[in-house]
Formats: structure tokens, sequence, C-alpha cells
């Protein structure tokens, strides 16, 4: 007997498109920005140097090394695979997967652990715009507002 994936791991790839849920739709928006951020932090620090502090400003706000720019194509790719070829529900998953992540690399930041990625510890911008990041995941990414609104999957456009 075969188990089709949808029913084995409730994942089931999209091949119609649809009205986009709220998570589909900040998936592709947070997708675009985030893979923009890596090819245009990669443009600006290139491959080399890997994870070493190179005192690289992206806009001339955020510290890149290409290790940190890498991480963020990797988030960025993942977030259109939810836009993209996921389920809503699967979509929500990943976005509370990546919501957790942001969050995790908001504390590390802060408390100093992630200068392999040049992320410098304290109030600095890179760990600003991860909690920002984590924040809006968390509460656009994962169907939170739907819970409040008492809106199904179905009727989320």
């Amino acid at each position: 007997m075969t188990v089709d994936p949808e029913t084995k791991f409730g994942i089931k790839i999209q091949t119609k498109a649809g009205p986009r849920t709220l998570a589909q739709k900040y998936s592709l928006v947070a997708g675009v920005i985030y893979l923009a951020f890596g090819v245009i932090g990669l443009f600006w620090t290139g491959l080399g140097g890997g994870t070493d502090m190179m005192n690289d400003m992206l806009f001339g706000i955020f510290m890149v090394n290409p290790f940190h720019n890498i991480v963020h194509l990797t988030v960025g790719l993942l977030w259109l695979l939810g836009a993209f070829a996921l389920t809503p529900p699967a979509t929500e998953g990943l976005n509370l997967a990546i919501g957790s992540f942001w969050v995790l690399a908001t504390l590390l930041g802060f408390l100093g652990y992630l200068s392999s990625l040049a992320i410098n510890s304290g109030a600095t911008p890179d760990n600003y715009l991860h909690l920002v990041t984590a924040v809006a995941t968390l509460v656009l990414g994962t169907g939170l507002l739907r819970a409040f609104g008492g809106r199904s999957h179905a009727t989320t456009a």
C-alpha cells in the first residue's frame, strides 16, 4: 500500500495557483527581501573571508560577511518554498520554524554569540532587524491573526 505525502506528512506541493493566504503572502514578501539582501550582500563582500569579521556594512547599517549572506539566501529560498510550493498549513509551520530561528538568532546576537556571522553583541541594527523579522514572522506568518479573527484557511485570501 502506497501512502501519498499529504496523508503521511500533511504537506502537499501546490499544483494550481489560487488565492494566497496571509502566511503565503508574507512568505513571498519576506523571501524576496531576504533573498535580495543575500545577493546584494554577496556582491558587497564576495565569497572570500567566510566567517571573518570583515567590517563590511551593507547599506552602511548592517554588518555582513559571506557566511551571513548565505544564511540570508537560504532563509529567503525557504520562504519562497513556502509561498509557492506548500499548502497553507505547511507554510504556517515553515513560518513558525523560521520565526523561531529568528528569535534564537536575536537572543544569541544580543548575547554576542554570533560573531562568526559578523553580528556584534548588544543593541546593533542586525539584532533589531532579526527581532522585527521574528515578531513579524510569528504574527503574520503563522496564522496568529487568523486565530483572533476566526477565519479559516479556505476563507483567507
